[in-house]
């Protein structure tokens, strides 16, 4: 999104706050130019007349991020529906949320393993579509890189296609034809533009070659005059347009476009009708226009007695939340907000103009390529450059400084700092299918399950007293309410905003609620019901496991289980309950301390002249398999009282979820296992469904919820007897696993040996027995990936501060475009933030770095420090 850094840091110089040249001279050496329309103004001529059909661009624009600004400015025409990308120069650690453009979505193939490359293609954001084929990366070298799409435009499906080839010695023919073959025939009406680097203007064999492919699929080739003028060569037709129909073909052409690169864009409207873009509409409450004094008033003189008057816990919230809306209906009503998609706001008439004459300039000087043209150009491109960072600089400031945390913090994320924001779910993604694939289901069989509970029936009961619910107060509920700080609004439309302000008015009321689920043992219906919010795990998501759920409950239902949690957890503390090598879910206790212990015990057993066989386990959407059952006979078994027991059959049984995206909602679906998704309680009540999945193991382990490491020593000749000791273990755990409903998956567990240099020197790995796990050979990795950190065959600890390197300066990507525009308050906190957190986690867990690699950790320091001064050395 940014530029270049100007020679001014200063938001208050001069030279930032000029938006405009006053050299005379500047502004009469391209006024011939200037006199030409503009590439939005050809843009609008040529979609005018044709508004009703489906418009698109293409654009060799030799990297997006490095013209942005002209992106901003050029493609502007609410006609257009599509711009497709050759060369877009994006990479995977720069965010789409940088490179927006209003009303798009932006759609991404890019580029790996070498610079410049990549394809994308920014698609109306009203109109469906799904990804039907991305090129690998990096792209092969008998091929070209494409994005091919399926939008869908009324009730007609379109293939839409970008491809681009890097030069013209690749010969992509084989592949572009396969590719053509596979997806062409299922579809009435296919648009394939592009960069094909085969001139169609020469009589060669590229040239015969790619025309016998398109002919040969029924497609055709859209004439053209020669689209690509580079100084002091011949012209030459590299962009092509290639449709299937060309009776749908209202319009077709070319226009300049040297703000981007030497090739002409390239455009097309074609006669098939988009749907119309729909007003997005929010329903929010005016929380900022309350009177505070008013809301107050009115809330003491509401008759709360009803509530405790109702019969059941669901009556009383019935009631409860009846009389609340009502009460914010009059005091914060719920208003419609239309949602626009705003340009870019430092993107003034002023600077579009200083960007039309860079535009001119560089015109000219294509046209007669002379010293004093290309001095004249160079000389606008710096001064239209330094007025688009200055803009972009005095807006970032405004927007940072002296803000809202939490707004700045959602500002930033905008401009890409931090996790990039959720990628784009595909329109016509289907709710339901979704919404029963996140669904818990377990596969337990029936004879299983019965066995299973009647061994956990037998076992005797802990001779200390069982656990109940103690009755909550005012100033428990009150603190809890007031912990979570989350604004999310669950399916009762109660939000923590609504409870807040009237905190002391109606804490009372709330008390009585969450006293009278605890005291019934029923866990409120109402609070049963989670919206889930999918989010893609990656770029263009093609299946269903691309998609990880997102869970909003009520939020009163959230602040009764942090009561309940608090005094669980404490009775199982007290009695010594948890698995003592649990680092999941437990005061004290977290990633880091399992990866010490296990890191301290390698390091031990290498001074002792010992190898370490460690297996890391993973099981297999382990959260939502959890059987309701089992996990009820194992609080049995640790004596939890039968009115506890009812009130947790109650929270686990009968609820039920449903997808939101926007304004669209799938069916309500039944969950029938698994801890409930995004509850407070669930993650301690996987951890004690787990609890007793090490007994009987003969090797040393650690959990992390879900997460299993067992490991054996040994010298160098008991290595066959460890790891027949190992195999045993496996088959414990897999033996566990099966009686309790939990699926283990073996092509992803993980197993090294460990030791030094000299220890594994001396091992046979010919002759070594394997790891076997549910019929599965484990075979002996160099490196393993455990809890976040690399762990090497020698704990040398190379692998893992090569990750570390790669993701401070892959967070720091998005940070060093912005180094001249924040605050430096700001980059502090950024730092601290987002960069000194990758160099803090685990690293208790590798103190033995040699010199040479505590001199790579403080570079990294210095890193952070040159961003936050702008410092070229350190």
């Amino acid at each position: 999104m940014l530029n270049s850094v100007s020679n001014s840091c200063d938001p208050d110089s001069s030279d930032f706050n000029s938006c405009s040249s006053s050299d005379d001279e500047l502004n009469s050496s391209v006024s011939s130019f200037l006199s030409l329309p503009s590439l939005p103004e050809v843009l609008d001529s040529h979609f005018n007349d044709v508004q009703k059909n489906f418009n698109v661009v293409h654009i060799n624009a030799q990297s997006i991020p490095s013209h942005f600004s002209d992106m901003l400015a050029s493609f502007n025409n609410k006609h257009i529906h599509a711009i497709l990308i050759s060369e877009s120069w994006l990479k995977p650690c720069l965010p789409s949320s940088s490179y927006a453009l209003p009303g798009f979505h932006l759609i991404r193939n890019d580029r790996t393993g070498s610079r410049g490359g990549g394809v994308a293609i920014y698609l109306r954001s009203h109109i469906p579509y799904s990804v039907l084929s991305t090129s690998p990366q990096p792209p092969p070298s008998d091929a070209g890189e494409h994005l091919f799409i399926e939008v869908t435009l009324s009730h007609t499906k379109v293939l839409l296609g970008v491809y681009y080839s890097p030069s013209s010695s690749v010969n992509f023919f084989n592949s572009f034809d396969k590719l053509v073959v596979d997806f062409t025939p299922n579809y009435k009406h296919s648009i394939i533009m592009g960069d094909f680097n085969t001139c169609l203007l020469k009589n060669d064999s590229r040239s015969a070659c790619l025309q016998s492919i398109v002919k040969a699929s029924n497609m055709n080739i859209l004439p053209s005059n020669s689209t690509h003028h580079f100084p002091n060569c011949l012209p030459s037709l590299l962009d092509l347009i290639i449709v299937s129909s060309t009776n749908h073909v209202a319009k077709h052409g070319q226009c300049g476009a040297d703000g981007f690169s030497y090739h002409d864009l390239i455009f097309l409207s074609y006669k098939i009708r988009p749907s119309k873009a729909k007003p997005r509409i929010l329903l929010q409450r005016n929380f900022g226009g309350m009177d505070m004094d008013s809301l107050r008033r009115d809330a003491q003189n509401i008759d709360w007695d009803v509530v405790l008057d109702a019969g059941g816990v669901d009556e009383q919230i019935s009631a409860f939340n009846s009389l609340l809306t009502n009460l914010y209906d009059v005091h914060a009503p719920v208003r419609a907000i239309k949602l626009r998609h705003l340009p870019a706001p430092w993107l003034t008439e002023d600077i579009k103009h200083i960007i039309n004459k860079k535009n001119a300039a560089k015109s000219k000087y294509k046209a007669q390529p002379t010293d004093g043209n290309k001095l004249k150009f160079v000389t606008l491109r710096n001064h239209c450059n330094k007025v688009c960072r200055d803009a972009q600089r005095r807006h970032i400031h405004k927007s940072v400084e002296n803000g809202d945390p939490a707004k700045v913090w959602n500002f930033l994320k905008s401009l890409g700092v931090g996790k990039s924001r959720n990628h784009v779910v595909p329109k016509d993604l289907n709710l339901d299918s979704l919404n029963s694939h996140f669904s818990s289901t377990s596969d337990l069989d029936t004879a299983t399950k019965i066995k299973t509970l009647n061994h956990l029936s037998s076992i005797p009961t802990p001779d200390f007293p069982s656990f109940n619910i103690r009755q909550f107060s005012d100033c428990d509920v009150k603190k809890n309410i007031l912990a979570i700080t989350s604004n999310a609004v669950g399916s009762d439309n109660i939000s923590r905003n609504m409870i807040v302000p009237i905190i002391d008015i109606i804490l009372p009321i709330i008390t009585h609620i969450l006293n009278s689920s605890i005291n019934s043992g029923t866990f409120p219906s109402p609070w049963k019901e989670a919206q889930i919010i999918p989010l893609p795990k990656k770029l263009n998501p093609s299946s269903f496991s691309d998609y990880r759920p997102i869970s909003i409950l009520p939020f009163l239902s959230k602040v009764l289980e942090k009561l309940v949690h608090y005094q669980l957890s404490g009775f199982l503390i007290r009695n010594n309950l948890m698995n003592p090598f649990q680092s999941g879910f437990r005061p004290g206790h977290s990633t880091v301390t399992a990866l010490v212990k296990i890191t301290d015990d390698i390091r031990l057993g290498m001074e002792n002249g010992k190898l370490t066989i460690l297996s890391l386990l993973d099981f297999s959407n382990a959260f939502n398999t959890v059987n309701f059952d089992l996990l009820l006979g194992i609080l049995r078994s640790l004596n939890i009282s039968p009115t506890v027991i009812d009130w947790f059959h109650s929270y686990l049984h009968g609820r039920q979820q449903r997808i939101r995206i926007d304004d669209s909602y799938s069916k309500w679906c039944c969950t029938n296992a698994g801890v409930p998704q995004g509850g407070v309680l669930s993650p301690l009540l996987f951890a004690i469904f787990i609890n007793s999945i090490s007994e009987n193991l003969s090797s040393s382990y650690h959990l992390y919820a879900d997460d299993l490491q067992i490991y054996t020593q040994s010298v160098t000749s008991d290595l066959p007897q460890a790891i027949a000791a190992t195999n045993n273990d496996l088959n414990i755990i897999l033996d566990w696993s099966r009686r309790y409903g939990l699926k283990v998956n073996p092509t992803k567990t993980q197993s090294i040996l460990i030791g030094s240099s000299r220890l594994l020197c001396n091992v046979d790995y010919a002759h070594l027995p394997s790891i076997i796990f549910d019929n599965v050979q484990i075979p002996f990795g160099n490196v393993v990936k455990n809890l976040g950190i690399f762990i090497d065959k020698h704990l040398s600890w190379g692998p893992q501060l090569d990750s570390v390197s790669r993701k401070v300066f892959g967070s720091a990507s998005s940070l060093r475009r912005l180094r001249n525009f924040l605050p430096t308050s700001t980059k502090i906190a950024l730092s601290q933030s987002l960069l000194l957190p990758i160099l803090d986690y685990a690293d208790a867990s590798y103190l033995d770095l040699t010199q040479e690699q505590l001199n790579k950790l403080e570079r990294l320091q210095n890193f952070c420090i040159r961003f936050i001064f702008w410092l070229e050395e350190i």
